[in-house]
């Protein structure tokens, strides 16, 4: 049995019917698995996020279709190996930290260096920007999954997040997953 690799697929383009249906069998009809993925509309692109699992042949396939898959989907696509290093990580735990604020510049960039400054790997973000209650001014909100290192105190990060926050009139909630 072949050993099973790993990739990431990502592919943009105008958002349209059948768009998915498309990728996706691009890799089903190379030999590839989707193991797992992410994908959404912003203002009419719509991104794709893959994880892709084949053997090596399989993975090959891929690779050398691109040029076709970008010619005949009209997006742009890229792969990348994902198979897993050998560096091991230190032990983590897992947050889901949510903000919301009036909307300005920046806001995304505060938090992320403030959790790069605390050792802290942001693991997934969502993020929109939504009219307020009763008043429609625009209000950014972002959700993020974090892991902390098992090392750091959870109240040094609460309490850097709560200083950046007020500084920035920032709501925020850090909970435990």
């Amino acid at each position: 049995m072949d050993l099973l690799h790993h990739a990431v697929l990502t592919a943009v383009g105008d958002d349209r019917p059948g768009l998915v249906d498309e990728v996706t069998r691009y890799v089903t009809e190379r030999g590839g698995n989707l193991e797992d993925s992410r994908m959404v509309n912003l203002r009419g692109q719509f991104a794709m996020m893959m994880l892709i699992a084949g053997d090596e042949a399989a993975m090959a396939r891929l690779q050398d279709g691109l040029g076709q898959l970008r010619r005949a989907s009209h997006v742009h696509a890229e792969l990348r190996p994902a198979d897993a290093g050998s560096a091991e990580q230190a032990p983590a735990l897992p947050f889901r930290l949510t903000t919301w604020a009036m909307d300005h510049p920046g806001l995304m960039q505060s938090i992320a260096h403030l959790l790069t400054e605390k050792g802290v790997n942001i693991e997934s973000v969502e993020s929109s920007l939504r009219p307020a209650p009763y008043t429609n001014t625009p209000l950014f909100e972002m959700e993020l999954v974090v892991s902390l290192p098992a090392t750091t105190p959870v109240a040094d990060v609460r309490e850097a997040l709560g200083d950046l926050c007020d500084e920035l009139n920032i709501d925020w909630q850090l909970t435990a997953l």
